[in-house]
């Protein structure tokens, strides 16, 4: 399966649908790049089958595995690669069309060598095949027409009739008559005897299967040597060199597990070198079959045990006995997988030269997001927005971001400019790596769309519909196909299709959040740590019960988000989503966020929560007083805006993965204290103008300036503290920028209002010592005199700090209490508590008061720190000294 139809109608058109195979053959350059992977795989394996030994020596007395398994997910390709390996071993010149490079050379030179010693039988597709049906009989059969084909072929000039009457009068020492006694005592070897056979009847009949089961496998061997040397004769002679090596691609070999255990019960029995099965079948599905037909036979045999404990002791030895079958059968070397088709190559497709706006992202680029006075819906304009960040980037955060995902082996190797200027979010990665079928179906779904919006166009005369709605379309038929085809059990598939994905009264898509059914677990890996200089132990005298021993902050490389889905009816019941069923829920979830009115819904302010976790600020607190567990290890992550897209927080991540690559590696190894807090101040800079490149009108396009200026200047410097200061005036004015734009652009709850929060009730925070390693952080916001900020803006951002000073304070004192909760020591101490109330929460309870008060009692010794910040600030909510508390 790789490309389209070559009548279908060009773009522009009207659509018409074109009907299509399921799956046909290719030419080399045609196909895939998995199913390329696959059939050179498979060319080799037939090879080296050919090279074998071919004299029968050893074969009475070995155990043959003759069998290749070609496994991979539903539409991977299999059927399509079998139909390929046909076509190409008929005339491997035509297949490999043009000479290429060297891969083409060795597959051509390959192909020459084992043309004419493979010879394929008839395919035998199981779909249609009843599960009872005589597969030994059928594959006799098949071997007996490819030893009729040539005498058939000599028939057409007159003497087919001749050579019929000359079968039945064949002896049976013959290769034909050897052939139709094994085809007559397949029945005996393959089916069972019923039971309401007369008792003297049965008697015999199973005497004379034994008979047949004794001697079958010797003259099944012997009759397959006779086969390959008369085979052999028309093509090499009679001089007994190469013999031909007999092929039976069978499909859809996981059609039932009756099917399957049929299949391997047929490879076992009619083992011989001359002859090789090319099985396919989903991996996942082949083991599971597997494993259900020896559990089938255990209960039918009545020794399945009973009870739960039982049936699982049942499911253990049914699991035991299809592994060592399907070892012994399938070993893991002789099995071929089809991987799914890589994004980048996804996004060229169809690779028939059919042009790049006829490919898959050009026809995504054609189509329209929803259009309103949101802020989101004037930055992005194509579905192909939510897919590819390269318009998001500078070229200098490009080329970081592109070597970050060199390094983490996460970028195709692509030799095509236009491809490596393709820099797909995480999203648009799960989303577009598809099977071969499923890509091809959504190729057709994107051009349908696309065809039929022109058609539909003002003054066309045809109803037009909104804009967004054929991506919408779109997306919700990928996530549906993906949900059916994935492997999560049944309660997830019933509420993902009927529960979050439903339509309002419009009978418009939506998709319904409401108690949180779907939560994210990100993957993160450490990148590096910058240690903060020790701190002063006199303080204010406090230092003999409170003490803070340690801190360092934390970076971290973002990789992933996982989203798993909870069972909203049965509690603790939860399901991690596969990666295209997550990758197409985050595509949808972003289109209906874009709309006038989002069609996300949920009883939350933030409709879903995906804030990253990339930076975080330890601390090491000793607090004597608090009883049980004293020593306290606090992290405080360093939070975004709380955006309500994926593509958002994309373009963040991507930008600062980038930053992290553009630091050089000593950069976090400070040689003392002073230089450590400069770097610290410099990577809060920098976190701060990242949120803010991309809160602004152009949702990312990270400047990082030159040799003179901005985040480029600073660390190209010799000196920190000669750049710093200028740096941090930039990033000032950056927020100063932003605020104006917020009043003049924002629309109410749009990214714009979102930014305008973080900067009012996070910003003030971040300079504080909770995320801070040095006193001085707060420099950051301390405008020098003069300076006031485009438009005024950072004047209005300070009066808004005084304004809320009090609840500035409070949102500091409870973002303390929430690190101290979350904690490994309030774990520890919540587990040794138990899970009972009464004086247990107040244990805990006191235990929490003291450590945050010993937290405060040791950073604000020398005051409220974030007074230096905002004027007028009253004095911090509900602390007081601990010579006060009784």
């Amino acid at each position: 399966m790789a490309t389209t139809p070559n009548d279908a109608p060009e773009a522009g058109s009207q659509y018409l649908p074109t009907p299509l195979p399921e799956a046909r053959a290719f030419a080399w350059a045609d196909l895939l790049t998995p199913t390329q992977r696959g059939l050179r795989e498979l060319f080799s394996w037939l090879e080296a089958a050919c090279e074998g030994p071919s004299d029968g020596v050893g074969a009475g007395t070995e155990h043959l595995s003759t069998s290749l398994l070609v496994s991979g997910a539903r539409g991977s390709g299999k059927t399509t690669l079998l139909l390929s390996a046909v076509q190409a071993l008929r005339d491997w010149k035509r297949f490999v069309g043009a000479p290429g490079g060297p891969e083409v050379a060795a597959l051509s030179r390959t192909l020459e060598r084992i043309e004419r010693r493979i010879l394929w039988l008839e395919p035998l597709d199981l779909e249609p095949v009843p599960s009872q049906a005589n597969l030994l009989a059928t594959l006799l059969v098949r071997v007996r027409a490819a030893l009729d084909h040539p005498r058939h072929a000599k028939g057409s000039r007159g003497d087919s009739a001749r050579w019929a009457t000359s079968i039945l009068e064949e002896g049976a020492e013959e290769t034909w008559g050897k052939l139709d006694h094994l085809i007559r005592d397949a029945s005996f070897m393959w089916e069972d005897i019923p039971t309401t056979t007369d008792a003297r009847v049965r008697a015999e009949q199973q005497i004379r299967a034994s008979e047949i089961y004794a001697n079958f496998q010797p003259r099944f061997a012997d009759a397959m040597e006779d086969v390959a040397r008369t085979l052999s004769m028309p093509r090499f002679g009679a001089s007994g060199g190469d013999q031909v090596l007999l092929v039976l691609p069978i499909d859809n070999v996981d059609r039932s597990i009756d099917h399957l255990y049929n299949i391997v019960k047929l490879t076992r029995m009619v083992a011989s070198r001359h002859l090789w099965f090319v099985l396919a079948a989903g991996h996942q599905e082949f083991q599971r079959f597997m494993e259900r037909s020896f559990q089938k036979e255990l209960i039918v045999s009545g020794q399945a045990g009973i009870g739960s404990r039982g049936q699982e002791e049942s499911l253990a030895i049914a699991r035991r006995q299809a592994a060592t079958t399907l070892r012994r059968a399938l070993p893991p070397s002789y099995r071929i997988a089809l991987d799914p088709v890589e994004p980048h190559e996804a996004w060229r497709f169809p690779v028939d030269g059919q042009g790049e706006s006829l490919s898959l992202g050009g026809l995504l680029r054609r189509m329209k997001l929803p259009r309103g006075r949101r802020t989101e819906s004037q930055v992005l304009d194509s579905f192909a927005d939510l897919f590819d960040l390269a318009d998001r980037l500078t070229p200098a955060v490009a080329r970081c971001y592109r070597e970050a995902l060199r390094t983490d082996g996460a970028e195709a190797q692509e030799p095509n400019a236009h491809v490596s200027e393709l820099l797909l979010s995480q999203a648009g990665k799960l989303a577009l790596t598809l099977p071969a079928r499923t890509l091809q179906d959504l190729w057709h779904a994107v051009r349908r769309e696309v065809l039929s919006s022109g058609a539909s166009a003002p003054g066309s005369g045809s109803p037009v519909a909104e804009q967004g709605e054929p991506a919408v379309r779109v997306a919700t038929e990928m996530l549906r196909n993906a949900i059916d085809e994935s492997d999560l059990p049944a309660w997830a598939s019933e509420q993902l299709h009927h529960h979050i994905l439903r339509h309002d009264d419009q009978g418009r898509v939506c998709l319904d959040l409401t108690g949180k059914p779907v939560r994210r677990s990100k993957r993160t890996s450490l990148h590096g740590v910058l240690q903060g200089p020790p701190r002063d132990p006199g303080g204010n005298g406090t230092g003999a019960y409170a003490r803070v021993l340690g801190t360092e902050v934390h970076l971290r490389r973002f990789h992933e988000v996982v989203l798993v889905l909870e069972d909203l009816e049965s509690s603790g019941r939860e399901a991690t989503l596969p990666a295209n069923v997550a990758g197409w829920f985050m595509i949808l979830h972003d289109v209906l966020m874009l709309f006038e009115r989002p069609r996300v819904l949920s009883a939350d302010v933030t409709p879903f929560e995906m804030s990253p976790e990339m930076i975080v600020t330890v601390h090491e607190l000793w607090a004597g007083h608090a009883r049980g567990e004293p020593f306290i290890q606090a992290g405080f992550w360093w939070t975004p805006p709380s955006w309500n897209t994926f593509v958002e927080f994309a373009v963040l991540t991507a930008q600062w993965r980038a930053f992290l690559v553009r630091i050089s590696k000593g950069f976090l190894t400070a040689t003392d204290g002073h230089d450590a807090a400069l770097r610290a101040r410099l990577i809060q800079a920098a976190w701060v103008e990242n949120i803010c490149s991309v809160a602004g009108l152009a949702m990312g396009r990270w400047d990082w300036g030159d040799e003179h200026s901005g985040a480029a200047s600073t660390l190209r410097a010799s000196r920190l503290d000669a750049t710093l200061d200028p740096y941090e005036q930039r990033v000032r004015d950056g927020v100063a920028e932003l605020v104006t734009r917020i009043r003049e652009h924002s629309a109410g709850y749009d990214r714009l209002w979102t930014a305008q929060v973080w900067l009012r009730n996070t910003l003030p925070l971040q300079v504080l010592p909770e995320f801070a390693l040095a006193s001085d952080a707060w420099d950051l916001l301390h405008q020098r005199p003069g300076s006031t900020g485009a438009g005024g803006g950072w004047d209005a951002l300070v009066k808004d700090w005084r304004t809320q000073a009090p609840r500035l304070a409070a949102l500091r004192q409870q973002r303390v209490r929430d690190a101290v909760n979350g904690s490994s020591a309030a774990e520890s101490l919540r587990l040794a508590l138990g899970a009972g109330g009464g004086r247990a929460s107040d244990t805990y309870y006191r235990w929490l008061d003291t450590v945050v008060e010993a937290w405060f009692a040791v950073v604000d010794h020398d005051g409220d720190p974030l007074a230096r910040v905002v004027l007028g600030l009253t004095p911090l909510l509900g602390v007081s000294p601990p010579e006060e508390r009784t």
